[in-house]
């Protein structure tokens, strides 16, 4: 060992770069989540349709109360990275617009109107994977 490392300290050592802020690390894994309970959800409604009624409550529960917490929160988070110029603003907007399309899907599957309910089902899995996509090199 010599003098000249051993007079060397931590500020010498390159810097690392550093992580997205919280905040985006938070609005990433409710999506991740957001993803999982949407993937669940179509495998739910499958399983129902090929004649398992047991699943209809798993379905139900799933799109009135776990998706609709979720999107709250991706919502939620959205317009506070927006508003701490973490993110674009077309973040929140779609955010808000995946909250509403889950409120119109559960409506629509509490009346029975298959013929709307499948296609948006599906439009609000492309939303999700859409977001994921996007925010994934989100700083």
């Amino acid at each position: 060992m010599t003098v000249d490392s051993a007079t060397r300290s931590h500020h010498d050592r390159p810097a690392t770069r550093p992580g997205p802020p919280g905040i985006v690390r938070a609005m990433r894994v409710v999506l991740w989540l957001l993803a999982a309970a949407v993937f669940a959800q179509a495998v739910f409604a499958g399983l129902l349709l090929d004649g398992g009624d047991a699943w209809r409550d798993w379905h139900a529960s799933n799109g009135m109360l776990v998706l609709p917490l979720l999107a709250l929160t991706q919502a939620v988070l959205a317009v506070l990275v927006w508003r701490r110029r973490r993110g674009p603003g077309w973040l929140a907007v779609a955010s808000v617009g995946l909250l509403v399309a889950l409120q119109v899907q559960s409506v629509l599957g509490m009346t029975s109107r298959l013929a709307l309910h499948v296609p948006l089902g599906m439009a609000i899995f492309g939303l999700v994977g859409a977001l994921l996509v996007r925010t994934r090199t989100m700083a």
